[in-house]
């Protein structure tokens, strides 16, 4: 058997051979086809990265909670969501982004040592904060790039980056796809929370749960807007990007608070 080490490595190697695919192909748009190339080394990627992130992350009846085993699962997520979409969009070069970070990312629960011993209801619902954070926040560089790209392509501006990305309704169905994807992993955060943290006042953690509610409502808003009246384009990325702040305020508003004006 090969121990976990050597598999994170080959997981690591993987995602580099992919993005490295990836960067000749936006290099040189007019390559055959790298998708079903693609497809296949990143399922290999993601089962292995899958495989060894979870002999560090589970500890009897406990997660161990780091910094390492975080961004780890951070990319998994995204690399495994980014596959799924490869399946029926030509998305392949939206792996440039993504996929040298969880190159580098799988990697790090093998490099830091620190642990935290959570038991399993707290540390599934910080697993699934972590979860709707990350995806979030590949949605909202997904939203970033989207909206840069509309703009160039209205006024004409297309640089080879530009050209290599999917077409502009591609490239809305995947924001899409993120945003509902993170949409059910924030909802079952704040259900889990609801449940599994007690004495939100005593604990300080009211101006989190504000701001998580208020993204929560935000990002609702954003998908019925587009799911009733079509809401697209500038407006998608906008709504993307204003809720992620405030789902990032939710952490630095609150830790500001216990920091500089409670303490």
């Amino acid at each position: 058997m090969l121990s976990t080490g050597i598999i994170a490595v080959l997981a690591s190697l993987l995602y580099f051979y992919a993005s490295f695919i990836i960067w000749n192909k936006i290099q040189s748009p007019t390559q055959m086809d790298i998708r079903p190339k693609i497809i296949k080394i990143i399922i290999v990627a993601v089962l292995l990265h899958a495989y060894t992130l979870s002999h560090s992350l589970w500890l009897d009846s406990n997660i161990i909670f780091n910094i390492g085993n975080g961004l780890s699962l951070v990319a998994l997520l995204g690399a495994a969501i980014l596959l799924v979409t490869h399946l029926n969009k030509p998305t392949e070069t939206l792996g440039i982004f993504i996929y040298p970070l969880a190159a580098f990312t799988t990697l790090l629960p093998l490099a830091i040592n620190s642990k935290m011993l959570l038991p399993i209801e707290l540390g599934s619902h910080i697993l699934m904060s972590v979860a709707a954070y990350s995806i979030m926040g590949i949605a909202t560089a997904q939203a970033i790039l989207y909206g840069v790209q509309e703009r160039n392509f209205k006024a004409k501006r297309l640089t080879k980056l530009m050209k290599a990305l999917p077409p502009l309704q591609v490239m809305e169905s995947t924001l899409l796809q993120f945003v509902k994807t993170g949409f059910i992993f924030l909802t079952f955060a704040l259900i889990s929370g609801a449940f599994f943290v007690e004495n939100l006042f005593e604990q300080h953690l009211i101006h989190k749960t504000f701001f998580a509610i208020l993204a929560w409502l935000v990002y609702g808003l954003f998908l019925f807007g587009h799911a009733k009246y079509g809401w697209r384009g500038q407006t998608a990325a906008r709504f993307t990007i204003w809720a992620y702040f405030l789902l990032i305020l939710s952490y630095i508003g609150t830790a500001f608070i216990l920091q500089f004006i409670i303490h």
